[in-house]
């Protein structure tokens, strides 16, 4: 009896995402093709000067494994399989093999392939239907990695040669899905219309945030139906049911791509490792930083995988299209990749596109020593080793766009993670031959001279690897160039999700890593070097040394997309950014990067969507950040402009104090909370030993429907007790919109209230705390930062057995900072680090040592004050000490033109001083009590010669630029310290260690002169600010209106 078939189901109604949608940024798409399908315009095949493998030739071996030579200045056509396996094919330099269009298909089984003349397959105008199937069979030798097999060994060898394949042109050959297909779902609803085929493969990329070997969501499917539709691009109907849930909101969706192509190459059976990943390890130490799942991929497995290959070297040429890589590449086999454009210099027509590639046993695309070559619009899927693959860091104008990376695996001996902000470090081997493949990528970047566009990344260590390149390395190790200098082309329209599962500082883009040698050993440490001359990224205008404030550059990256990423969105621990057009939708953190120039414009961190994210069951979702921002302990600069915060922070009682909505920020829920310590905007204040100067400000700031706002973050524990990097931070909110307080603003910590909380108008945070300093409530206000050292013995002793990072060392008051005025009698401690941030352009600073002592000599360096902001400073010295002051440059040679010492003058008051340039001290011989004004001169003068206030449009040396280094971007300016000039004030007074003055001062008469700061009849008010009956004076003598 006939059975009735179930229904088909029809395609989904309702809403749907429109192709290329994105709330904050621009996702490009890629151009469309001038043929979509297959075409038969200009076949190699139909050509009249053929001859017949089969009928005019009989080229097929009498047995299995025989070699075949084409006869030379001869074009041969294959228009059948060929029934018996191959050994090795040639191609003379004088002929060619054609695989033709035939309605029975063209297979060839084989060892190998020489090409030293041509390989084709249709034509730039002849898409070819096929199916051409040319497998390569061969065991794996057991010396594979360290010697290799000729590249003719289970592979195609372009020696000289060229290939031109070209198969049919499906477009898009991915795409995204335009609605969230559930469990159990068979129809697939995509954001673009597609000319796929019933019968293909397709893969349904995760929508979780972890995308590894060990668990994954990547599900490939096969067509069943095209459903008609007209609600959005295209339906497909898929054979099987879905197993997991795929995710299309506004934030992101699914990528949906197309695995079958009408050419395959493809290795045999023998292709797949001998040692498969068990999937039964776990790694229960790491389990705490992998967010409570001890599971992971097993490493050092699957290492044996010995699939097909192409490489095209020696002059050759590569013209590939509508090609299926299916169990290509060899594990650890230098060179052996799926498809290898080797040492072929520029090659401005050579081109991979609208292919797919998986089951790759090592890398999709490498582009080696080689420029100006295209890999546009391929699939890759279930890949070991970093996919598409910049190998030597000496290939540029290169063009990778609008390619699918997935489900990509790391290979080596363990994943790396680290304590802190380090690795350790990797070294090549027989089973890592590459150390940098421990966190291989969906992208390995190692030259950013390229243009790198529309593309997208899941899985993998990162999605997106920059890593740092000192010189280049494998066979281009010699060429002069520094590849972590180079400036880009384009970085535009890129995504990643589900990566970064296994550091917390790794995500969906990683500029990090260092790849050298080390007395000639090939090794890789993944962390943040601490070799910052090496391994830093330096991108300058001119090849130097040092490269000059005027010639520094930055690395643009625009309309960049990460999502699901349990650790950073992006993370750049060096090199100068802009990050222009950014999303961020459920990560672990949005942005960390440390660099002294770091913008970020019109940024979208949406710290949780809502969206149920999917986690191993072994996950807490509550152990993964949703914070926004977080800013770094010392000599960073970051400004942040036009961005939005969108439930991020954490949502409790505690921190309501700003919103008290039921949905704001993220919570304690199972598939969609946060942290309990996660806020919009964290401080690094760990650290006694490492302090912020004026580092960040922020300008167009919304916060919509967050949780806890600010987190003055110590990884010992929010209890204890306070640091100097706690105590100094600071942050200028020039139009208020962090603060809220829409005027100019000073932020900073509420801790010491007595150095901050400068009037009775200063409104106080409690999460933080902080304080919000209004700026315009004074005329001069502003903020400042200077580095002290008077002792070199105590000093010595930071970072070891005092003032640490991080470790608890004891970190002793020697002394006190406050502002002048009776309004002021405590202020901030001062440590041994000699690091001082405060605000500036009242009375004053007034600094006192322990027990009335005075330095013999005390220096400043590293200052940053706004010139039009007055930052006066005051210490006493004991009665009858006679003192000197003076600034002195560095790097200088004095001559007719320029000066590099100035030797203050004495001026006959405070406000003389206050008004002067700089150059001028105030000493009051009864009480000792000296005043200056501290300024930012110029790294390396102080005249020219005669002395000068720069200001920021101060003209410098002409090879320098501006005499004063500054970040400004987007109405926000930074103030940047130069290293290296200092300012001395030397006492002559008796001194038994040459350290400090025998005696002391006289404390009762050097403090009433330090409060002596009014007018007679007014009281101080706040730190620039006298106020009596008959009004209110400034301390720049300024009446108030």
């Amino acid at each position: 009896t006939p059975t009735t078939p179930a229904p088909v189901p029809a395609a989904p109604t309702g809403s749907f995402i429109t192709p290329g949608y994105s709330e904050r940024i621009t996702i490009p798409q890629p151009p469309v093709p001038s043929i979509i399908g297959s075409s038969d315009g200009d076949c190699p095949h139909d050509d009249d000067d053929l001859l017949d493998w089969h009928s005019d030739l009989s080229l097929t071996p009498s047995s299995n494994g025989q070699d075949v030579t084409l006869p030379t200045n001869t074009r041969v056509v294959v228009r059948a399989p060929v029934t018996r396996t191959i050994g090795t094919l040639n191609i003379p330099a004088s002929s060619e093999l054609i695989l033709a269009d035939a309605n029975g298909g063209v297979q060839i089984t084989m060892g190998g392939m020489i090409v030293e003349g041509k390989l084709s397959a249709g034509s730039e105008t002849c898409l070819i239907d096929g199916p051409v199937v040319l497998t390569f069979t061969g065991t794996r030798p057991a010396d594979a990695v360290s010697n290799p097999p000729d590249p003719s060994i289970k592979g195609i060898d372009v020696k000289g040669g060229t290939i031109s394949l070209h198969g049919k042109r499906y477009y898009r050959t991915w795409t995204r899905l335009s609605q969230t297909v559930e469990a159990g779902g068979t129809v697939l609803m995509l954001q673009d219309a597609v000319n796929w085929d019933v019968g293909q493969e397709l893969v349904l990329v995760t929508t979780a945030m972890k995308d590894a070997r060990d668990w994954h969501q990547n599900e490939v499917l096969t067509i069943a139906e095209i459903v008609a539709t007209s609600e959005t691009g295209a339906a497909i109907r898929v054979s099987t049911p879905v197993q997991s849930r795929h995710v299309a909101i506004a934030s992101y969706q699914a990528e949906v791509g197309l695995l079958t192509r009408s050419i395959k190459i493809q290795g045999a059976a023998d292709s797949e490792p001998t040692d498969p990943d068990p999937g039964n390890c776990a790694d229960s130490f790491l389990e705490w930083a992998r967010y409570g799942d001890p599971s992971q991929p097993c490493m050092d497995k699957e290492l044996t995988g010995y699939g097909a290959h192409v490489m095209v070297r020696n002059g050759g040429k590569g013209y590939v299209e509508g090609v299926e890589f299916f169990r290509v590449g060899q594990t650890n086999v230098l060179g052996r990749y799926p498809m290898h454009f080797h040492l072929l210099g520029d090659c401005d027509d050579c081109y991979l596109r609208a292919s797919s590639i998986h089951r790759s046993y090592y890398r999709c695309v490498s582009i080696h020593a080689t420029n100006k070559a295209t890999v546009t619009e391929n699939v890759a899927f279930d890949v070991s080793g970093y996919c598409y693959y910049l190998e030597d860091g000496i290939e540029t104008e290169n063009t990778l766009s609008f390619n699918l990376a997935s489900y990509i695996h790391m290979i080596g001996p363990e994943i790396p993670h680290g304590f802190g902000q380090q690795t350790p470090i990797y070294e090549q081997s027989n089973t890592l031959t590459l150390p940098a493949d421990v966190t291989a990528s969906g992208f390995y970047i190692t030259n950013i001279q390229n243009n790198v566009i529309g593309n997208t990344a899941s899985g993998g260590w990162a999605g997106f690897a920059f890593p740092n390149l000192p010189t280049p390395v494998g066979v281009s190790r010699q060429v002069n160039v520094r590849p972590s200098s180079a400036l880009p082309l384009t970085l535009d329209g890129n995504s990643a999700h589900s990566s970064g599962f296994w550091w917390f500082h790794t995500g969906g883009f990683y500029f990090g890593g260092a790849l050298f040698y080390e007395n000639g050993v090939f090794k890789y440490n993944p962390g943040r070097s601490f070799n910052f001359f090496e391994h830093n990224r330096e991108t300058c205008a001119v090849s130097e040394d040092y490269c000059q404030p005027k010639n520094k550059l930055w690395v643009p990256l625009t309309n960049t997309k990460a999502y699901l990423n349990a650790g950073v969105g992006l993370n750049s621990w060096s090199g100068r950014m802009e990050l222009r057009g950014f999303e961020s939708h459920d990560n672990g953190l949005s942005v960390e990067s440390l660099s002294d120039g770091f913008w970020i414009d019109n940024m979208l961190s949406a710290c949780r969507s809502g969206e149920p994210i999917a986690l191993p069951s072994a996950v807490s979702i509550t152990r993964i950040a949703g914070d926004g921002f977080q800013f770094y302990d010392t000599d960073n600069a970051h400004i942040l402009t036009d961005t939005t915060f969108r439930h991020c922070g954490y949502r409790s009682p505690e921190f309501d104090q700003y919103d008290q909505s039921p949905n704001r920020g993220c919570g304690d829920d199972a598939q969609t909370g946060c942290s309990s310590s996660s806020s919009v905007w964290s401080f690094l204040t760990h650290s006694d030993q490492f302090n912020p100067e004026l580092m960040q400000g922020t300008r167009g700031i919304v916060m919509e429907s967050v949780g806890k706002r600010y987190h003055l973050r110590n990884f010992n524990g929010d209890n204890e007790p306070a640091t100097v990097s706690g105590r100094t931070q600071n942050w200028l909110d020039v139009d208020g919109s962090v603060s809220e307080l829409y005027t100019p603003t000073l932020i900073a910590s509420a801790d010491p209230p007595a150095w901050w909380t400068v009037d009775d108008n200063v409104v106080q945070d409690p999460q933080g705390p902080l304080v919000f300093i209004k700026q315009n409530d004074g005329p001069e206000r502003n903020l400042a930062h200077v580095h002290m050292e008077w002792d070199a013995a105590l000093h010595n002793q930071v970072g070891g057995s005092i003032c640490g990072n991080g470790n608890r060392a004891s970190c002793p008051s020697v002394g006190l900072l406050r502002h002048r005025g009776p309004r002021f009698q405590d202020g901030m401690p001062l440590k041994p680090p000699g690091d001082v941030a405060g605000p500036a352009g009242g009375f004053g600073w007034y600094m006192s040592m322990q027990d009335g002592k005075s330095p013999v000599e005390l220096t400043m360096s590293l200052i940053e004050v706004d010139p039009s902001t007055p930052l006066l400073f005051s210490i006493a010295y004991p009665p009858g000490t006679s003192v000197s002051v003076r600034y002195v440059a560095s790097y200088c040679t004095p001559s007719s033109n320029w000066s590099c010492e100035e030797v203050f003058t004495s001026a006959n008051s405070v406000l003389a001083v206050r008004q002067g340039e700089g150059n001028l001290f105030h000493y009051s011989a009864s009480t000792g009590l000296l005043t200056i004004r501290i300024v930012m001169t110029a790294q390396s003068y102080t005249g020219r010669p005669d002395w000068e206030l720069a200001t920021w449009d101060t003209d410098g040396e002409s090879w320098r630029g501006k005499a004063l280094d500054r970040f400004d971007r987007g109405g926000v300016l930074l103030p940047k310290m130069a290293w290296g000039p200092y300012l001395v004030l030397s006492a002559n007074c008796p001194s038994s260690d040459n350290v400090y003055c025998n005696q002391s001062i006289n404390t009762n008469a050097v403090e009433a002169e330090v409060d002596n700061v009014c007018p007679a009849g007014m009281d101080q008010v706040s730190y620039d600010k006298c106020c009596g009956s008959s009004g209110c004076v400034f301390a720049n003598g300024s009446q108030e209106s």
